[in-house]
């Protein structure tokens, strides 16, 4: 198996960075992806995100699975994550895509091709009603549009 998707890790790293604010609330959950901004001469295309179970369920564990096509060697670049919820941002960060890769075990330069893997963390037993978008940009190392995603929430 080829080396595993490095923004699926991003993905749930993001995932769990929005809800891990245990509150007193005691919501359902529901999340859809949203890659209509993949265009065709992006660097990673056909980008796919799912979760397992689907819906998420408080209290377990939740299993992120990504997959793609990388259409060109990624050797470099930056990851923006926005994340808010409501109206609130609750993270506006960018990433080193080798660092971010790096501190999950893998090496750029990121290679053409099929690449797919999967991420599981805990979702928190209580976490806040309310919508949650995450919004995932990323350019490579020439500053050309290499990934796009949105998440959306609700619980």
């Amino acid at each position: 198996m080829k080396e595993a998707f490095v923004f699926t890790a991003f993905c749930s790293f993001c995932f769990v960075l929005v809800i891990a604010n245990p509150l007193t609330k005691d919501p359902d959950l529901s999340c859809t992806v949203d890659t209509s901004c993949d265009k065709s001469d992006y660097d990673v295309t056909d980008l796919k995100i799912s979760f397992s179970p689907n819906p998420p369920q408080k209290g377990r564990n939740l299993t992120i699975i990504a997959s793609g096509t990388v259409n060109r060697q990624i050797a470099g670049g930056k990851i923006k994550v926005t994340a808010k919820y409501g109206f609130i941002t609750v993270l506006n960060q960018s990433y080193d895509v080798c660092d971010f890769a790096k501190k999950m075990g893998k090496e750029c330069p990121i290679p053409a091709g099929p690449l797919s893997g999967s991420k599981t963390v805990m979702v928190p037993d209580k976490i806040p009603g309310g919508t949650y978008l995450v919004s995932i940009e990323g350019t490579d190392q020439g500053g050309k549009n290499m990934i796009c995603a949105n998440i959306k929430c609700n619980a």
